[in-house]
C-alpha cells in the first residue's frame, strides 16, 4: 500500500498523458522553434561565397556548446504549472505522488529534451551543409565545409587520452542540467533567469571560498589569487583533476533528491 502511495505504473502514465494532452502545442512549437533557429545559426556560420574560409570539424563544437545553453533554456522551464498560483495549486492537488510528478519531468524535460536536441542537431548540421553546398555549387574554388558527426564531439573531450578528464567533462553537463532542473522548483516567476543568477553566485561564492582558504593555508598567496599546489596522485592525472572530477561526478546525486524534496514539501 505504500510503495502504491510513492509509485503506481497506471498513475505515472495517466500523469505523462496529462501533461502531454495539456502541453502538446507548446512542445511541438519547442521543437519547431529549435530546429528552425539551429538550421539558421548553423547555416550562419558556414561559408557562402568562395572567398570565405573552410569550415571544419572543430567549429561544430563551438556551436553545439552554445546550443546546450538553449537545452539549458528548455530544461530550466520544466514544472510549467509553477508559474502560476492558481496553477501550482491545481497541479500540486492532483492525483499523484511527489515523485510521479518529479519523473514525469525528468522524463520530459531531461531524458526526452536531451535525446530531441540530440537529433535535431544532426539534421540541422546536415541540412545546413547541403544548403551552404548548393550555394556554393557555381565557384570554382569553393571553400571546404566539413561533414558533421558525433565522433567529433567525443574526440574534442577525449583530450590528450585522458578518459577521467572526458568522463568529468560529461558529467559536469549532467551535473549542470540536474542543478538546473531541480533549482527551477524553488523559484517562481523567471525561473531560467534566477537559475543563471544563482549559479554565478554560486560559482563567486565558491571561487571566493577557495581563495580564503589559500589565504589561510598559504599565507604567501597575494590578493585575489587562488593557490592550489598541484601534483601527482595517480599515472597522468593530478590532484586537482581529480578534485575536480569529483564534484562533477557525484554533484548530481545531491541536487536529484534536493529537487525531490522541495517538491513533496510543496505538495505537503
Amino acid at each position: 500500500m505504500e510503495s502504491t502511495r510513492f509509485f503506481s505504473l497506471s498513475r505515472f502514465i495517466l500523469l505523462m498523458h496529462n501533461d502531454i494532452l495539456l502541453n502538446y502545442k507548446k512542445y511541438l512549437l519547442t521543437i519547431a522553434g529549435a530546429f528552425i533557429l539551429g538550421y539558421i545559426f548553423l547555416l550562419l556560420q558556414m561559408p557562402m561565397r568562395d572567398i570565405s574560409p573552410d569550415f571544419n570539424a572543430q567549429q561544430y563544437v563551438s556551436i553545439f556548446t552554445l546550443c546546450l545553453f538553449g537545452l539549458g533554456a528548455f530544461i530550466g522551464m520544466s514544472f510549467p504549472a509553477f508559474n502560476s498560483k492558481a496553477d501550482t495549486i491545481t497541479y500540486l492537488l492532483m492525483p499523484s505522488s511527489a515523485f510521479e510528478k518529479f519523473m514525469s519531468q525528468f522524463l520530459i524535460r531531461i531524458v526526452a529534451g536531451t535525446v530531441l536536441f540530440f537529433l535535431i542537431f544532426w539534421i540541422d548540421a546536415h541540412l545546413a551543409r547541403a544548403t551552404a553546398l548548393f550555394a556554393l555549387r557555381k565557384f570554382e574554388h569553393a571553400p571546404q565545409i566539413a561533414s558533421f558527426e558525433f565522433a567529433i564531439i567525443y574526440r574534442s573531450i577525449y583530450m590528450n587520452n585522458n578518459i577521467l578528464m572526458m568522463f568529468g567533462t560529461i558529467f559536469m553537463l549532467v551535473s549542470t542540467g540536474v542543478y538546473i532542473f531541480s533549482a527551477r522548483i524553488f523559484f517562481k516567476k523567471m525561473p531560467v533567469v534566477k537559475i543563471v543568477i544563482s549559479i554565478v553566485s554560486l560559482v563567486f561564492i565558491t571561487a571566493m571560498f577557495m581563495i580564503l582558504l589559500s589565504h589561510i593555508f598559504y599565507p604567501e598567496t597575494i590578493g585575489m589569487r587562488l593557490t592550489i599546489p598541484e601534483h601527482k596522485v595517480v599515472t597522468n592525472h593530478s590532484n586537482v583533476e581529480i578534485w575536480l572530477c569529483s564534484l562533477f561526478y557525484w554533484s548530481w546525486l545531491f541536487f536529484l533528491p534536493l529537487g525531490y524534496f522541495k517538491l513533496k514539501e510543496k505538495q505537503l
